[in-house]
């Protein structure tokens, strides 16, 4: 056993160094690793019932941009429409809308920009009521709450008394 233990030792120290030896060979010194990048990337646009410009124009359907670029968009709601979700490359966004605008992060491919608007919810005009409102008087007493703390005070007053009664009668036990 001792003899195949040593023989595949020998096997490996020398193996190890030839390996190596071939792996660097005058002629290939590395290997080439090569991709193509693109230099523009595609935004795609969603948006009924609104739209969204960036500083040339308003966009629809889809535009190319450069590459890492930032790109800031407006987005304006038709009329009776507000922002309810923004969605870019399928995240949600909305919180990074500011004053209507929206910066893109770095392109780095392709992606979609999608803004979903909701119509802005309309107060409902209401007549005037026979009912008296909170800040009106009414004829009725107002219960001011006085007698509840008169009556919580009482009661711990009567607790306390009977609290000392109680530990009297226990010391006299006692003793």
């Amino acid at each position: 056993m001792k003899k195949i233990t040593i023989l595949l030792l020998a096997v490996l120290i020398f193996y190890v160094p030839c390996m190596t030896a071939y792996a660097e060979t005058p002629e290939q010194k590395g290997a080439t690793i090569s991709a193509a990048v693109p230099a523009t990337h595609v935004i795609t646009f969603i948006s009924s019932g609104g739209r969204i410009e960036d500083v040339d124009s308003a966009v629809g359907g889809h535009k190319e941009y450069g590459r890492r670029s930032e790109q800031p968009f407006h987005i304006i709601p038709d009329d009776g429409k507000e922002i309810d979700k923004v969605l870019y490359g399928g995240e949600d966004v909305t919180s990074k809308v500011k004053d209507g605008y929206f910066t893109t992060p770095p392109l780095v491919a392709d992606m979609v920009f999608e803004v979903i608007y909701r119509d802005i919810p309309v107060e409902p005009v209401s007549e005037p009521s026979e009912t008296p409102s909170v800040h009106q008087p009414s004829d009725s007493p107002a219960k001011t709450g006085d007698t509840e703390q008169a009556a919580v005070l009482i009661i711990a007053v009567l607790l306390m008394v009977f609290s000392a009664a109680l530990i009297m009668k226990c010391k006299n036990i006692a003793n």
